[in-house]
């Protein structure tokens, strides 16, 4: 490829040469001059001087050419692409021809330079590169050399899409372990939410259940209370009560009675030699009864 570039450069002085008439007269001198400092590899110079040379002959295409081929030696790719598509607008085929072939090298270069950054970027540089080969040859069939970096380039694209390829199913095959990962993240913490509202609905049931046998025990206590103040209540009426379950007022009534009764005995006892009959009618069967 090298070789097919200087090949172009030497003929494009050679064109310069021979076209020098059209140029302004001013404007040729320059061009000397610029051909001089480019042969010294003096780039920057050079393009200084032809671009005087272009500002008195702005229509040149073979100044713009020069000036690509120059800005192209010193590796400044894309402005070499510029001055190259404004020499496409000769009447010359040939130089158009040239033109493309040197586009077609610069956007090569460019490609080559983001191939370990950018390898999209380099694949649809290269592509291009192919297009202009592709119009170089059809402009001048007999272009050996543009034919053969066309076939060069394009068995360097097929390598790098392979390339691509192999990267984007690498980045496709991690993208696929990093989503197994995060959903195996997120499983685990889902079993860990599940876990924690396990734990915690037995808590509460804990809870609950503490509550419920708490309020149970608080109602028997309250029931043994109840039990004890009833048993309490009954003991203080029973202390007012004579151990035969009497009160005292009916103690005194019945104590009165009974005097009366002893009393009826014990005249009975008295009058018991004569009185066998008044026995018998059971007086005081009749005063007992109503007791």
């Amino acid at each position: 490829m090298k070789r097919a570039v200087f090949i172009i450069f030497q003929v494009v002085f050679i064109l310069s040469v021979f076209r020098l008439p059209v140029f302004a007269a001013d404007s040729a001198g320059l061009v000397n001059k610029a051909n001089s400092l480019y042969k010294q590899k003096k780039y920057d110079e050079a393009i200084k001087l032809y671009n005087e040379a272009q500002i008195k002959s702005p229509d040149s295409a073979e100044i713009s050419y020069d000036i690509g081929v120059s800005q192209y030696k010193k590796g400044d790719y894309a402005s070499a692409v510029n001055s190259f598509e404004k020499a496409t607008i000769s009447r010359s085929k040939i130089l158009e021809s040239k033109a493309n072939f040197n586009i077609a090298n610069s956007k090569y270069k460019l490609g080559k330079l983001k191939e370990n950054t950018d390898l999209k970027e380099t694949v649809s540089l290269l592509r291009q590169s192919l297009d202009y080969y592709k119009r170089a040859i059809e402009l001048d069939p007999k272009d050996k050399d543009a034919k053969v970096n066309h076939e060069l380039v394009e068995k360097e694209l097929k390598m790098l899409l392979d390339k691509l390829k192999q990267e984007q199913d690498k980045k496709n095959e991690q993208s696929g372990e990093d989503k197994e990962q995060k959903e195996g993240r997120g499983s685990e913490s889902q079993e860990g939410k599940q876990q924690e509202n396990k734990e915690s609905q037995q808590k509460q049931e804990e809870k609950a259940s503490q509550a419920q046998e708490q309020k149970q025990e608080e109602k028997k206590q309250e029931g043994v209370k109840q039990a004890n103040k009833a048993e309490q209540a009954q003991e203080e009426k029973q202390g007012k009560e004579e151990p035969n379950g009497q009160s005292a007022e009916e103690q005194k009534e019945m104590s009165g009675q009974e005097a009366n009764m002893l009393l009826e005995g014990y005249r009975q006892e008295e009058d018991s030699a004569g009185k066998l009959e008044d026995r018998k009618r059971g007086t005081s069967a009749d005063v007992l009864k109503d007791w």
